[in-house]
């Protein structure tokens, strides 16, 4: 029963006897939540430069977060907390900064003050209205800055 063979006659086992047998054999379970962590860092993050009223960075950080909280569950049938608190944060940042986004434009176009002061703004600076570039732009495909 007990010859020199190190496995014992059972190909799986390990030659320590107080391992598990298959312990080398699959890696263990890899839990999330340094991904969870990250995610809701950067849920916050996005949070955060929506408050800070910036356009690109809530829209990068958000998607992030969204991934990465996606990524952490890994085939756990739940969500870490973190995770979930990350989706939260990235979720109302983005739609806060879509929201802004479009407040903008619709402020742009339809209050006729706002619209004069952007087209003094562009006069100074590039020599014709934002309406006339604008109009350029649409027309040719580009701009001839004087």
């Amino acid at each position: 029963m007990y010859d020199n063979n190190p496995y014992n006659n059972n190909p799986y086992s390990n030659s320590n006897p107080y391992q598990t047998p298959n312990a080398g054999r699959y890696p263990a379970g890899v839990s999330g939540d340094r991904l969870a962590l990250a995610a809701m860092i950067t849920g916050i993050l996005a949070l955060a430069t929506f408050i800070s009223m910036t356009i690109y960075p809530p829209f990068i950080f958000g998607s992030i977060a969204i991934v990465l909280a996606l990524l952490s569950r890994g085939r756990d049938t739940k969500m870490n907390g973190r995770a979930k608190a990350g989706i939260i944060c990235a979720t109302i940042g983005l739609i806060a900064n879509c929201a802004l986004c479009g407040t903008s434009f619709y402020m742009l176009y339809t209050n006729p003050q706002i619209m004069n002061q952007v087209n003094e703004i562009f006069e100074t600076q590039y020599g014709l209205s934002y309406e006339e570039m604008l109009k350029m732009i649409l027309e040719d495909g580009s701009i001839s800055v004087p």
